[in-house]
């Protein structure tokens, strides 16, 4: 086996395991196209022609099948075009999108630990569910200079409003509510989630021209919580931990 169809097969299962666990806790799967019909200002996005982009992300277009469906998630390809290529920066990578409503980010932390148990139940996988977590604020986070020597998730909190989109406000004006998920392994911080609460997008450098006729106000009402994370990402997660 090479390692590229490696790769892909791991990546294909831990896609059917993921599946398999939401679909059974009631999330409804949503269907979105690799096309969209608008750019996100200011992002390295792939122009395909007439006023096509390739999804560079979920959002907005997931958030209108909440209407119907309280909890959902989507899995799909998403496009960057990167100015350098890396095994964590690449033209196209794969990704889980997940949300329900009335959440917080202790329950968003534990919805995440929760998707890796099932992977490493299903899979047979080391156990990074077990792993602690710390939390730090960004600010904080920012003037870290080393981190300990050992393994465990970090959660980084009170991102300024230049790192956030389409997320609440936060503890006052210069802040929203936008959190993201680290694994720390070795001195080493991996970003792997993105997580925070559905609002309106008040960072002025990446929005969405026009963007009030693609936001339902009826699901901005249900205040869903949502958080993505990278397959690929995770994948290699488990393999630093071997």
């Amino acid at each position: 086996m090479n390692q590229e169809y490696g790769e892909q097969h791991t990546l294909s299962l831990i896609i059917n395991t993921l599946r398999a666990t939401l679909l059974k806790q009631g999330f409804f799967e949503h269907h979105l196209y690799s096309t969209q019909k608008y750019k996100i200002e200011n992002t390295d996005t792939f122009k395909v022609k007439n006023g096509l982009f390739l999804r560079y992300n979920p959002e907005p277009d997931i958030w209108q099948v909440g209407e119907k469906y309280d909890r959902f998630f989507w899995i799909g390809s998403m496009f960057r075009n990167e100015k350098r290529l890396s095994k964590f920066h690449r033209n196209e990578f794969t990704v889980i999108d997940i949300y329900f409503p009335h959440g917080t980010m202790k329950m968003v932390v534990a919805k995440f630990l929760s998707l890796l148990k099932a992977l490493e139940t299903g899979l047979h996988l080391q156990p990074l569910s077990k792993l602690p977590v710390r939390y730090l604020s960004h600010e904080e986070f920012a003037k870290q200079k080393a981190l300990l020597r050992s393994s465990f998730w970090m959660v980084v909190t009170d991102y300024p409003v230049s790192e956030s989109f389409y997320d609440t406000k936060g503890k006052n004006r210069l802040h929203t509510n936008k959190f993201e998920i680290f694994y720390v392994h070795n001195g080493v911080s991996l970003e792997i989630a993105a997580c925070g609460k559905l609002g309106e997008n008040i960072n002025k450098i990446n929005y969405i021209k026009g963007a009030k006729k693609l936001l339902n106000k009826k699901v901005a009402k249900k205040e869903f919580i949502g958080f993505g994370f990278g397959l690929e990402r995770i994948a290699y997660t488990y393999k630093l931990f071997r």
